[in-house]
């Protein structure tokens, strides 16, 4: 390889890497991963197992939660209708966890690109958002091994996708 050819390829690199790096800044992650901690100093185990089912929940995926050491806060994770409805730009967290797309969102009929954006979504709709989100994730959880740390690796991991897929978009030279 040529050094031109390096430098190109060093170069493009380098301005992928900006990229991704910008859009995460503007998208504010961090926040949202310190208003899941808030919530998760506040929850109520009991209540979860209470109400697993009709939010979607396995059961098996909250016993690997507790398995886990330490054992990991179920908001980490899961969500209610009430946290949506509290907390409405906390979709994209729980969307990346579930390590679903907008498009995909689009797909089944439940554009969140407003709720992202802090709109308060009707109840019913917060009530479908996080029953899908707790489905989904609860497979995840079930069939993987989980570690303290995995829902972020899950949501970042879902970032970088979205993100590298429209790497090119505004990108200057």
């Amino acid at each position: 390889m040529s050094d031109e050819t390096q430098w190109t390829v060093q170069h493009d690199a380098i301005r992928h890497g900006m990229v991704i790096l910008e859009k995460l800044i503007a998208l504010d992650f961090d926040s949202l991963i310190l208003r899941v901690e808030k919530i998760s100093q506040e929850y109520d185990k009991k209540d979860w197992y209470e109400t697993a089912a009709d939010l979607c929940i396995d059961v098996e995926a909250l016993k690997a939660l507790d398995a886990c050491e330490p054992p990991v806060p179920y908001p980490y994770y899961f969500c209610t209708p009430d946290i949506l409805l509290r907390h409405p730009e906390l979709v994209a967290y729980y969307r990346n966890v579930a390590m679903v797309t907008q498009r995909a969102m689009d797909d089944m009929g439940l554009n969140t690109t407003a709720y992202e954006a802090e709109q308060v979504p009707p109840p019913d709709v917060a009530r479908d958002l996080a029953r899908r989100f707790n489905r989904i994730i609860s497979t995840l959880v079930v069939v993987g091994p989980v570690t303290p740390q995995r829902h972020l690796e899950m949501a970042y991991v879902n970032l970088g996708a979205g993100f590298d897929g429209s790497w090119g978009e505004g990108s200057e030279e």
